[in-house]
């Protein structure tokens, strides 16, 4: 009977430390686990269609040290980047809704490396449908109802603007607030429907300011000029790179004053405004690419000055 009460104690004493062990091993585990990110989403939690939505990724408070932070929506996945006013630790991602897109609540994924495994954290937001008119624009019908030569060119210079946004550098080049790159009124905002010669062709994805041939056109931001060339339907352009997954586009200039692979300053001078390209007059057309998306570049303005100055 001793014998028995002593292997019921030995069993007894086994198991209290067995769950003692298991214990300290999900504590273990626990402490291994990363804390989630602090997200702050300007303007707010709710954006328009073709607009720009920044995320403020607080890591301060982690336990453990953050790798290789990025944003996921959609099909799209871009790197964080360190915030341009805000102590280390604190990162942000912009996020360009396309025009058009289905309105209504959406999701988007922080997706961070700790301790050697993935981890994430989903955000939610709404999307709203714009307010945009139609703009009844006549050209020569040759810039309509293209030629095989013209859709040829069009094909090739597409596919060159499309490796030049999918080359963009990651490092930070701009500073501070964005400004416009003229100052002239607006005559046609982001978004509009595009009716040449009454056919239906596109969805405005840019900006276009009265500018009279020969008005200075300056930069937006510092960056790294990609393109300075005529295309088909652009006329000379410049396509300004300012990392971070930001481009400037400077259409139908009458003169060019910059050269690719130049490094510019915030205001220098990019050209002279024109009617170069499908055009029906002189103006200024200003399109802005964020991580893929061409934004409204009035709202994006407005979206990068709370993220600097809040």
């Amino acid at each position: 009977m001793i014998a028995s009460l002593k292997r019921t104690s030995a069993l007894g004493v086994t198991l209290w430390l067995a769950v003692i062990a298991l214990s300290a091993a999900a504590d273990a585990r626990q402490t291994a686990l990363p804390n989630l990110p602090e997200v702050t989403t300007l303007p707010g939690d709710e954006v328009a269609h073709g607009g720009t939505l920044a995320l403020e990724i607080d890591t301060r408070h982690f336990t453990l040290s953050v790798s290789n932070l990025q944003v996921r929506f959609q099909n799209r996945t871009f790197p964080a980047s360190d915030h341009p006013s805000k102590p280390a630790g604190v990162f942000f991602g912009l996020v360009g809704i396309p025009l058009p897109s289905k309105a209504g609540r959406n999701i988007l994924a922080l997706e961070w490396t700790a301790a050697g495994r993935r981890h994430s954290k989903t955000v939610a937001f709404r999307t709203t449908e714009g307010r945009y008119r139609i703009d009844k624009i006549t050209v020569d019908s040759g810039q309509v109802n293209l030629s095989k030569k013209d859709l040829a060119r069009v094909k090739k210079e597409k596919q060159e603007i499309q490796h030049i946004y999918a080359e963009g550098s990651l490092v930070r080049l701009w500073h501070g607030r964005f400004q416009l790159p003229t100052g002239g009124e607006v005559t046609s905002p982001y978004g509009n429907k595009r009716m040449f010669n009454n056919q239906l062709r596109s969805f405005h994805r840019g900006v276009d300011f009265r500018a009279p041939a020969g008005t200075s056109v300056h930069a937006a931001n510092s960056g790294i000029v990609r393109l300075a060339k005529n295309l088909f339907f652009s006329g000379n352009i410049a396509i300004v790179d300012h990392g971070t997954g930001i481009f400037t586009n400077y259409a139908h200039l009458s003169q060019l004053a910059v050269t690719p692979g130049q490094r510019i300053k915030k205001g220098q001078l990019v050209g002279l405004s024109g009617a170069t390209g499908r055009v029906s007059g002189p103006h200024l057309h200003w399109g802005i690419k964020v991580n893929g998306v061409y934004v409204n570049p009035l709202q994006f303005i407005e979206v990068i000055a709370s993220l600097v100055e809040p």
